[in-house]
């Protein structure tokens, strides 16, 4: 019997008989806690293969100690890890220390694997690969910008781009496309299928107070590191409750059922501001986001985390 659930546990097989999706998570984990909350969603996804995680922006060092220490509570040091670039291709580096890093200690030293580029990890992962994988990108652009600048073979490993950034309803700026204009203009640009939930909805799925009493309710190490972690950021960010906005990234790769779609083109003005010039366009390669079920997507994100860690893999 052991070997049947190995053999299973090997090519990726949920228990509703459904292929696992690969995905490559590419975060500025530290910078807001969604970057944390979607990493936990992830992992608590069934329907997902996380094959590797990778940092981007400003104190990437912190950022990789930061998920290697969620991966490992996680029991998921089995997953790839990377730095990422701590520059924007073009706009100006700015950063804020995060009270998240106060969680690391000495002991919270990243491998020496870790320190790959973060771009080299995404082509190795997605050239290495026998089938297409998703790549989800809930930070700046800038990794997943040099990868496909790197080496445009990946493009045909590449299943879509499911993208946290933008405001395609609004003339908003939204920060992970105004840290880094050119990454994102030559993501959307990249002729690579692309989901992108952007302000317009993930600006709707903020928790509420009951959902963190369940999260507090959580008795395992990792639910217990996470809402350490929620704590933590809400001080710095004066916000008690926060808003899902990577999270919903997640949601959209098994989820979409959740999410109205509009498929259209999109510009990225390296001259503006960080504002999307968004043009509905049937048959776009690219969709973006124009409702979300809010509630439906917060009970299922709250169901996920909390539970234990018996079946997470």
């Amino acid at each position: 019997m052991w070997k049947l659930l190995a053999l299973v546990s090997l090519i990726g097989i949920t228990a509703s008989g459904q292929a696992r999706i690969p995905i490559i998570l590419d975060t500025d984990i530290g910078d807001s806690i969604d970057d944390a909350l979607a990493l936990a969603f992830a992992l608590h996804s069934p329907e997902l293969d996380v094959r590797a995680v990778t940092t981007v922006i400003d104190d990437v060092e912190s950022k990789t100690r930061l998920a290697w220490k969620m991966l490992s509570i996680y029991n998921r040091r089995d997953i790839a890890l990377a730095m990422g670039a701590s520059e924007p291709l073009l706009d100006p580096t700015t950063s804020v220390p995060s009270k998240e890093f106060e969680v690391l200690t000495r002991n919270d030293v990243i491998p020496d694997a870790a320190r790959k580029r973060a771009a080299d990890l995404i082509i190795d992962t997605l050239l290495q690969s026998r089938g297409k994988i998703t790549i989800v990108a809930v930070g700046p652009m800038t990794n997943v910008a040099l990868a496909l600048k790197t080496d445009p073979r990946i493009k045909n490993n590449i299943e879509r781009i499911v993208i946290m950034g933008g405001a395609y309803l609004t003339s908003e700026s939204e920060y992970n496309v105004k840290r880094d204009r050119a990454a994102a203009a030559i993501v959307f640009q990249s002729g690579v299928p692309i989901t992108a939930v952007g302000l317009d909805v993930t600006s709707q799925c903020k928790l509420r107070e009951k959902d963190l009493d369940r999260m507090r309710l959580t008795d395992d190490p990792a639910g217990h590191f996470l809402i350490h972690l929620v704590d933590l950021a809400g001080e710095q960010a004066h916000e008690a409750t926060p808003t899902l906005y990577d999270p919903l990234a997640i949601a959209a790769i098994f989820r979409p059922d959740l999410l109205e779609m509009q498929p259209g083109t999109v510009d990225v003005p390296l001259s503006g501001a960080g504002q999307i010039i968004f043009k509905p366009s049937a048959g776009s390669k690219t969709e973006v986001a124009v409702k979300v079920n809010a509630s439906a997507f917060l009970e299922l994100f709250v169901d996920r985390v909390t539970k234990g860690l018996g079946g997470l893999r």
